[in-house]
């Protein structure tokens, strides 16, 4: 499975808790998508990253933009 297919998966599966978009720096940029986890911080863990040159990056932010993108780390940055 690729990762647009896991995305959409977690999505509809109910996973998906949000995303952000880190612009800080090349090294750091890209779409980080993040799913709901019991155990995890505030309720949420790592789950996938599209870096700034994947080819699906714009693909997976159109999946996700509807949730509220935010921009840097929890939407403070």
């Amino acid at each position: 499975m690729g990762k647009i297919e896991e995305l959409r998966a977690m999505m509809d599966a109910g996973e998906f808790h949000h995303a952000t978009y880190r612009d800080i720096g090349k090294l750091w940029e890209g779409l980080r998508v993040y799913r709901c986890a019991d155990n995890g911080f505030n309720g949420f863990e790592p789950a996938m990253l599209f870096e700034r040159d994947h080819p699906d990056r714009e693909i997976a932010y159109s999946l996700v933009r509807h949730t509220g993108v935010s921009v840097g780390r929890r939407g403070e940055g």
